[in-house]
């Protein structure tokens, strides 16, 4: 994990600024699209993430439940 960037004041509106040096390093700019994730591994911490990162996750979900799928009709034409 990187260095704190902050503190960050929350807006009456929930709105928070990013820190220039810190979009600048993850290449987040201007009308990028993120989504925002409570950690699983601290649940008062918040993960940001830009969106086609969490479109590779899903692709590569599918693909591995896909392949779990062909895994198990091909063993059960072993069995039958």
């Amino acid at each position: 994990m990187s260095e704190p960037h902050g503190p960050i004041r929350i807006a009456a509106n929930r709105q928070i600024v990013l820190p220039k040096a810190l979009t600048d390093r993850l290449h987040l700019h201007p009308g990028d699209m993120v989504y925002v994730l409570q950690s699983d591994s601290e649940p008062r911490s918040l993960v940001i993430v830009p969106v086609e990162r969490v479109s590779e996750w899903v692709r590569l979900g599918r693909a591995a439940e896909r392949q779990h799928v062909e895994d198990q009709a091909e063993r059960m034409q072993d069995d039958g």
